[in-house]
């Protein structure tokens, strides 16, 4: 951890007592680690703590995942990138900057497709509404 402290930008690292802090210190040797290991160290789900470190949350971690095979089952590996380990400041300056643009890439696409699902969301209600007009609605007595 000695060496990401060294370049990290103030901000960057989360509170000592943290289980954010805990997911970046166990990520800090260099290694994969799998899902589910990382699920027994932290004491459960850790997908909040991973987003807040790869966010704007605490200046963008680069943390890579692939998918691979964890006591026999599928699961995804994870790793912090090799320049925050560099001690150069330069090279942990290029991570975070690829991990902030990784970060607004899905940020940019997410919200292009809430946007498609908004379009066919209005549709899709809009027969619904027809139909429960035409089933439900033309069914009730009407008052004189």
């Amino acid at each position: 951890m000695d060496n990401l402290l060294f370049t990290a930008p103030v901000g960057s690292l989360p509170e000592a007592n943290s289980t954010a802090y805990e997911l970046l210190s166990i990520l800090s040797d260099g290694n994969k680690h799998a899902r589910d290991h990382l699920c027994n160290e932290l004491g459960g789900g850790f997908r909040a703590y991973l987003q807040q470190l790869t966010g704007e949350y605490y200046q963008h971690w680069l943390i890579h995942s692939e998918q691979g095979e964890y006591n026999g089952k599928k699961q995804a590996f994870y790793w912090l990138d090799e320049n925050h380990f560099s001690c150069d400041w330069e090279q942990d300056k290029d991570a975070r900057t690829i991990a902030r643009k990784q970060y607004k890439d899905r940020s940019y696409y997410g919200s292009k497709n809430a946007v498609k699902r908004l379009q066919q969301a209005e549709q899709e209600k809009a027969e619904a509404d027809r139909e429960y007009e035409q089933r439900i609605e033309s069914k009730k007595p009407t008052e004189d």
